[in-house]
């Protein structure tokens, strides 16, 4: 039971590092910008939605099926880790400022 307790403890207190990603379409340029709380998760979605084939986003999927997943990439543009005493609405907040940041210098003309 100790063990147990001590691996829920290390789970609660691993640092949490969430990003602002950017998913883009390198035969027309268009890209899908967004953010996480948990920067490999989205790796592994992207890596999984290439394997499979299925669409990584739902804006994703007329184009993902026309040119395949080939044409696709996705980029980490910053990290950022969740700070000790931040709760987890605050750190949410600070990866979506994050991302208006970000999409304030990104061509809107070519956002899916």
């Amino acid at each position: 039971m100790n063990k147990r307790k001590a691996l829920i403890n290390e789970y609660k207190e691993r640092k949490r590092r969430g990003c602002v990603y950017l998913v883009t379409n390198i035969n027309n340029g268009k890209y899908l910008i967004g953010h996480s709380a948990n920067v490999q998760s989205e790796q592994n979605k992207f890596q999984f939605a290439c394997m499979t084939g299925t669409a990584f986003h739902p804006r994703l999927r007329k184009d993902w099926k026309e040119v395949g997943t080939q044409d696709f990439t996705l980029k980490v543009l910053e990290e950022l880790e969740q700070k000790p005493d931040q709760g987890q609405e605050a750190f949410m907040d600070d990866l979506k400022a994050l991302e208006q940041l970000w999409r304030a210098t990104l061509d809107p003309a070519q956002e899916y």
